[in-house]
């Protein structure tokens, strides 16, 4: 596949859209807040589900100075046979971490809380749109344009061969930080139709994905249609990206359980997707100290109790 497609408007030589020039555009509507450690035996997936919806603009008079582009109104008769997103993994970095504890502990905890899995920031993306998102909605905020070459006082630190792929809290992102062989589970989606907000659309649910790896990332979505092909080019192109919200990986004793599921992974389930969905939330349960302590006083009278059996039974035969 080739990367120098990305956000921008193709024109395609095969494929639904054939004769057509398409610019897709990505947007994360649904971030993961938490998972618990990968395990072989439980494999609990990234909660709530990551959902990312693609949006399709035809683009007419392409490279004129009449050029002017309009989303497709009715994304019910899109072939979505083929039209696939994938996820890479990447790591929050550690001096993005210290200096939003730094940042949270300057401030009276009324004022500012630390930060939690659920309250990360997001990175920024270098797609043509940049958006902040809000935990679960992000529909409120419009797309603010962003300067795709634009460069911070970090970049300085970073190899003249280093390609930065976005930023996230002014540190930079490159490409061999990616950790993606720490995910499990379903890293390649096909698309859906689904009702939301009002109107049909197309989203990717990515219902099966687990991290192998303490800590907090972050995700990269990326699609493509294998039955698609630009003009003049025999590679697969990858038609858009765009860069998910923060979450944590928790070890299996530190997890501190799930809340109930969103309105859209509910919305998701009854459209026949296979996610597992939850009325009330899920908090891990923890033994009280008198709890813990009867727990043992009361297996080691066990204990006691099998090694008299024993003594006992040893005289016969």
């Amino acid at each position: 596949m080739i990367s120098s497609w990305i956000n921008r408007p193709i024109h395609f030589a095969s494929g639904h859209f054939r004769g057509q020039t398409i610019r897709t555009e990505l947007e994360e509507i649904q971030k993961a807040d938490l998972g618990r450690k990968y395990a072989r035996v439980d494999r609990r997936p990234l909660d709530p589900p990551p959902v990312v919806r693609l949006r399709l603009y035809e683009v007419f008079n392409f490279g004129t100075d009449t050029q002017y582009e309009k989303e497709i109104s009715d994304y019910s008769d899109t072939q979505t046979l083929g039209l696939l997103c994938y996820v890479d993994l990447f790591p929050v970095p550690m001096q993005s971490l210290i200096s939003t504890q730094t940042a949270a502990s300057s401030y009276e905890p009324c004022h500012l809380p630390r930060m939690s899995g659920r309250d990360l920031p997001e990175p920024s993306s270098r797609s043509l749109f940049h958006h902040s998102y809000p935990r679960h909605d992000t529909s409120q905020h419009p797309h603010t344009p962003a300067m795709p070459n634009q460069t911070t006082p970090q970049d300085e630190h970073v190899p003249p061969d280093s390609d930065v792929l976005t930023h996230f809290n002014d540190q930079p992102i490159t490409e061999d930080m990616k950790r993606t062989s720490a995910l499990s589970g379903a890293t390649f989606v096909q698309s859906a139709v689904i009702d939301h907000q009002g109107r049909k659309t197309l989203v990717f649910a990515f219902a099966d994905l687990a991290v192998k790896i303490e800590g907090q990332f972050f995700l990269r979505y990326r699609c493509f249609d294998i039955f698609s092909r630009v003009s003049e080019h025999d590679d697969l192109p990858i038609q858009s990206e765009c860069y998910g919200g923060a979450f944590k990986i928790y070890s299996t004793k530190e997890f501190p359980g799930l809340q109930a599921s969103t309105e859209l992974t509910k919305q998701l389930a009854r459209w026949g997707m296979r996610l597992n969905t939850r009325e009330t939330e899920r908090k891990r349960k923890r033994k009280s100290p008198a709890a813990s302590a009867s727990a043992s006083a009361s297996a080691s009278t066990s204990m006691k109790g099998k090694e008299r059996d024993a003594d006992s039974d040893s005289g016969y035969e």
